[in-house]
C-alpha cells in the first residue's frame, strides 16, 4: 500500500484537515434507469426507499445527464473524462460494443481508476463492463487482457457486456469463472449458418449473438443482482480500512428483465419495474456496508444511470418522468437521468438545478483527492466539487454535448437544447439520413418552459440557435477550457 502523506497534505476540501483520512469514492452506475424511476423523482407504483434515503441525505440533481444516450459510450466517458465521439469505432462514436470487442480504452490512457490508484487507493469495478478485452477479438478460454486491470483497476468481477448478449458468463480479473476447459466458449456476432454449433441461445434463453460451450460457467439471470451485490459488498468489507474506489455497475434494469423471485410481482407493473426494486435493494446493501464500517462520513457516493429508460410508460408509471424520448435518442428522456451525490458532513442535503454529467467524474475525483489532472487528461470533464461541497447550488457546467445511439450530437446550454437535425433525434429509431438535397431541420427548445420538447423555437430565436450551433462546432473541433 502506498503512503498517503502526499494525498493528505493536498486534501483541502472545505471542513477537511490534514488529520482527516482520505475520502473513499463509491460510484453506482445503473443500467437503463430512467429519470422518473425513483420515488423521490415522481415515480408512481415503484418504491425506492434506499435511493430516496440517499437523495434525502445528499444532493439530488434535477438536470443530471449521461454523456451519451446508451451504455458503452457513457462508460467510456465516465472513466476517461473524454467524449467518446472524439474516438472512432463502434461503441465509441456510435452504437454499443458487443461481447467480442477489443478493449476500447487503450492501455496507458488516463482513467479515474488510474488516478486514484496512483494516489494509494484500492480500485475495483464490480458489475457490467461493456468496454471490451484484449487487443483483438477476445478468446474467453484464455486470459482476457488487457482489460479493466490494465487501465487502473486492481480488481474486476462482472459480466462482459449486456445481460442480453453472449457470452453469458462472469469474469474475475482476467478469467472466466468456473469455465470447463473441455467445453470451450465460442462466440460470434455474425450468423455462422444453420449447421453451426453456435446458437442464438445461452443460459436458458435467446441472446444477441451466437454462442456454444461454456455451460458450466453460465450465470443464472435471476441471480445476477445477488451475485454482483455480494461482490460489491465484499469489496467494501475487504478494503474498509484503507482508501478505496468502488465502481459498482449493476445490470439492473436492462433487458431481459428477469428479477429474482423475491422481487417478481412486487411493483404490480411488470418485470422491469420489479427490477427497479431489485436495484434499490442492491444500493441499500452497499449503503449498509458503508454504515457497518462507519464510512458514510468519509465516502462520496454518486448514483446515476448510463442512459434513460427504454420505455415511456408502464401503467401509470413514467420511467423518464416528464421528459420526451427514450434510450438512444437525443430527446431529454434518452440521457437525462437520476444523479445523486451523498457525503455526510460534507455535502449539505438539498436539490440542485445545475447541469451535471457523469463525464465530470474524473475532474471531480481529482479535486476530491487534491491531485491535478495530467496535461491533456479528461479534456471534457468539469470539476463538480465546488458545487457539491459549496453553498451555491446553481452553477454547474455551462454546456454539455449529448450523443445518440447513431452517433449524432446535440448540445445543452442552460435551459436551451439545440439539435442540428431533427431527422436524427430519434436515435436508433431514426430513419436513414436525408440526402444532400434536403437541408437539415434544426430544433431549438427551452426546457424550462417546454420539458416535453414540443415547441421548436428555431425560427423564433435564430440568434440563440446560431450561438449554440457555433458552440457545438467549437467543442467538436477542440476541447473547451475546463472550469476550475
Amino acid at each position: 500500500m502506498r503512503p498517503f502523506l502526499p494525498l493528505l497534505a493536498a486534501f483541502c476540501l472545505p471542513g477537511a484537515s490534514a488529520a482527516d483520512p482520505p475520502p473513499n469514492l463509491v460510484v453506482i452506475l445503473a443500467d437503463d434507469l430512467g429519470y422518473g424511476d425513483l420515488s423521490s423523482q415522481g415515480a408512481k407504483g415503484i418504491r425506492t426507499p434506499n435511493l430516496d434515503a440517499l437523495a434525502g441525505e445528499g444532493l439530488r440533481f434535477t438536470d443530471g445527464h449521461s454523456p451519451a444516450a446508451m451504455c458503452t459510450p457513457t462508460r467510456y466517458s465516465m472513466l476517461t473524462g473524454e467524449y467518446s465521439w472524439r474516438r472512432k469505432g463502434s461503441g465509441l462514436d456510435k452504437g454499443v460494443a458487443n461481447g467480442d470487442s477489443p478493449l476500447l480504452i487503450p492501455t496507458g490512457s488516463f482513467t479515474v481508476a488510474g488516478l486514484l490508484k496512483s494516489a494509494g487507493y484500492r480500485t475495483g469495478i464490480i458489475g457490467k463492463w461493456h468496454l471490451g478485452f484484449g487487443t483483438d477479438a477476445p478468446d474467453y478460454n484464455r486470459e482476457l487482457k488487457p482489460g479493466p486491470l490494465e487501465i487502473g483497476f486492481d480488481e474486476f468481477f462482472g459480466i462482459p457486456a449486456t445481460n442480453d448478449r453472449v457470452p453469458t458468463v462472469y469474469i474475475r480479473d482476467h478469467r472466466v469463472v468456473g469455465l470447463d476447459p473441455a467445453d470451450p466458449i465460442r462466440i460470434t456476432y455474425r450468423d455462422p449458418g444453420k449447421d453451426s454449433p453456435m446458437k442464438r441461445y445461452a443460459a436458458g434463453r435467446g441472446r444477441i449473438g451466437w454462442m456454444s460451450g461454456g455451460k458450466a460457467a453460465f450465470w443464472k439471470d435471476t441471480e445476477i443482482a445477488d451475485t454482483l451485490t455480494r461482490e460489491a459488498v465484499g469489496f467494501i468489507d475487504k478494503h474498509h480500512d484503507r482508501p478505496f474506489f468502488l465502481c459498482f455497475t449493476p445490470h439492473d434494469v436492462h433487458a431481459p428483465t428477469i428479477p429474482h423471485p423475491r422481487f417478481a410481482g412486487t411493483s404490480g407493473l411488470g418485470p422491469r419495474a420489479d427490477m427497479v426494486h431489485e436495484l434499490d435493494w442492491s444500493v441499500g446493501e452497499v449503503l449498509k456496508a458503508l454504515d457497518r464500517h462507519s464510512l458514510a462520513g468519509r465516502t462520496l457516493v454518486i448514483v446515476s444511470s448510463d442512459n434513460g429508460a427504454y420505455r415511456t410508460e408502464e401503467g401509470e408509471h413514467r420511467p423518464n418522468g416528464p421528459w420526451r424520448g427514450v434510450k438512444s435518442q437525443l430527446w431529454e428522456g434518452g440521457h437525462r437521468v437520476p444523479f445523486l451525490a451523498r457525503w455526510k458532513g460534507r455535502i449539505a442535503p438539498g436539490e440542485s438545478p445545475a447541469l451535471v454529467s457523469m463525464i465530470d467524474l474524473p475532474a471531480t475525483a481529482a479535486a476530491m483527492v487534491g491531485r491535478p489532472l495530467p496535461a491533456g487528461a479528461a479534456p471534457d470533464s468539469f470539476n463538480l466539487m465546488p458545487l457539491l461541497t459549496g453553498t451555491s447550488r446553481d452553477a454547474g457546467r455551462d454546456h454539455l454535448v449529448l450523443m445518440s445511439g447513431k452517433g449524432d450530437l446535440a448540445i445543452r446550454e442552460g435551459p436551451w437544447k439545440y439539435i442540428p437535425d431533427l431527422a436524427t433525434a430519434d436515435g436508433w429509431s431514426s430513419g436513414p439520413k436525408p440526402g444532400p438535397k434536403r437541408p437539415a431541420k434544426p430544433g431549438l427548445y427551452h426546457l424550462g418552459e417546454d420539458p416535453g420538447e414540443t415547441k421548436n423555437l428555431h425560427a423564433e430565436k435564430p440568434q440563440v440557435a446560431k450561438r449554440l450551433a457555433a458552440l457545438l462546432a467549437k467543442v467538436k473541433s477542440s476541447p473547451p477550457a475546463r472550469n476550475p
